[in-house]
């Protein structure tokens, strides 16, 4: 018997004609881990909160659903939305505290679980001030220390720099081979997760194409986009880094010309800041510079003071030391940007001709929140484009986004920057931003480590690259994208 499974499952939201999910109809196994993927909008998160039924979505239902998991968690993409305690402690006790089990049972179940997912020295931090990775890992073992054997992720690796990413990973493979956890996992590219994966399901427009074993799946030349940038580059179809990197002796690269551009359009000259005077400086006597019409990236740790830099040059932190010049007005989209959103649907928010531009006149009825990841990304995105602006700041504009909504995100950027204005983007999305960028910093340790031509800066590091230049690194120079291959 099947551990999940549903029948004919149909859904709808609240004023919205179409339904989300049509026709649903899978089986998944006790220990099975299965990856969910599909493009942006075609049902993922949906149908994850529909199969645990404390969290399922208001709306029209049809069909069945049964679990037969004694207890389902899930972890949504952003987990600091489900903390609900101060500390990491509080975090970890609270379903334990709800079962009203005894203190002695609460510190057992919590000293084993931050013994067992190596966050121990965490237990008496503030959620707030973890990185990326620390909630991530910290959402998962809240998600576990109630024992249940089936655990839902959406998106978690989208906001992860390559460390974290890899650690999560790892988590997730003990929790599943060693423990025997049912794992489920939406995501849009898996390319760290196929390997280890059994299954793979695809949703298109709310109905499943493909269901299968990954080595069945890369056979279909129509899924290509939903695998590793590399696969499709050989007639192997390799679908890990190892086994991709004896092929990529064949590849040849282009000459790397890097552009010159010298008129600067934003500026910090030894800018200084910390959240308060107890702390550590976050951005350290730092200097930092964009030339007008480029496409900058800053990439580097989860808590390296990325998202704090980019506040700093929007205006909304201010620093203690040194300045901030900017050349021009400026638009600033924030990494959670239901910040944005103040009215009750879509088309309060843009114009349908706006709508019609970024793929979401479909979506004018619908609140902001019914929204997928990905659908919320290119709504703030949209928004901002109503407005006037010399120059854009975007913090993780690719998260959540599927291969055909990074395209259009691509082809705004590079349209806009065409007209002359200037873009500034923090990722940590390696593929991304080796693809769009014209320049390249890494910050590090509060001030910038490296800076310069896309290409060059990528090649010379070893870890936060791209997948590209790490399997090409012992036979190509300086080739990090599909578009640097000949």
């Amino acid at each position: 018997m099947a551990l999940i499974k549903t029948e004919n499952l149909s859904f709808r939201y609240p004023q919205c004609g179409e339904s989300v999910l049509n026709n649903i109809n899978i089986e998944i196994e006790s220990g099975e881990l299965v990856l969910l993927m599909g493009k942006t909008g075609s049902g993922k998160s949906t149908l994850l909160r529909l199969l645990k039924s404390e969290l399922a979505p208001a709306g029209e239902r049809f069909g069945t659903i049964e679990n037969n998991a004694s207890k389902t968690s899930l972890v949504i993409q952003n987990p600091e939305l489900s903390f609900v305690a101060h500390k990491v402690r509080g975090e970890l006790a609270f379903a334990l505290e709800n079962r009203r089990l005894s203190s002695d049972e609460i510190a057992l179940k919590i000293g084993e679980i931050s013994a067992y997912f190596n966050i121990t020295e965490l237990l008496d931090s503030n959620v707030s001030e973890l990185s990326g990775g620390e909630k991530a890992i910290v959402s998962v073992a809240a998600a576990m220390i109630d024992n249940a054997d089936v655990l839902i992720m959406d998106e978690p690796l989208s906001q992860l720099d390559p460390k974290a990413t890899n650690e999560l990973i790892s988590l997730i493979k003990r929790l599943n081979q060693e423990l025997g956890i049912t794992v489920i996992i939406a995501c849009h590219s898996c390319e760290e997760l196929v390997d280890i994966s059994d299954r793979m399901i695809v949703l298109d427009n709310g109905s499943v194409i493909q269901n299968c074993s990954p080595l069945e799946a890369v056979k279909n030349d129509k899924l290509l986009d939903f695998f590793p940038t590399y696969t499709s580059l050989f007639d192997e179809r390799p679908l890990s880094v190892k086994s991709a990197i004896p092929l990529s002796a064949s590849l040849l690269e282009k000459e790397c010309t890097p552009q010159s551009k010298n008129e600067i359009i934003l500026q910090a000259k030894k800018i200084s800041f910390a959240y308060n005077k107890k702390q550590s400086d976050i951005l350290n006597k730092l200097d930092f510079s964009v030339t007008k019409g480029s496409i900058h990236s800053i990439i580097g740790a989860n808590g390296s003071g990325k998202s704090t830099l980019l506040k700093a040059l929007a205006g909304i932190k201010k620093c203690y030391s040194g300045k901030v010049r900017t050349y021009g007005k400026i638009a600033y989209m924030p990494q959670d940007v239901r910040y944005l959103f103040t009215q009750d649907t879509v088309g309060e928010h843009i114009s349908r001709d706006t709508a019609l531009k970024f793929s979401l006149d479909k979506l004018l009825a619908q609140h902001p929140y019914d929204l997928s990841g990905g659908q919320m990304q290119m709504l703030a995105l949209a928004m901002l484009s109503e407005q006037s602006y010399d120059i854009l700041l975007l913090d993780e504009p690719a998260k959540g986004l599927d291969f055909c909504a990074k395209n259009e995100l691509k082809e705004y950027l590079e349209d806009i920057t065409a007209q002359g204005k200037t873009v500034v983007i923090v990722s940590h999305d390696m593929d991304f931003v080796s693809e769009i960028s014209d320049t390249v910093s890494f910050l590090s340790d509060g001030i910038i480590t490296i800076t310069g031509d896309r290409r060059i800066v990528l090649s010379t590091l070893n870890f936060y690259t791209s997948t590209i230049r790490r399997i090409t690194s012992r036979h190509l120079k300086t080739a990090v994208s599909k578009g640097d291959l000949l």
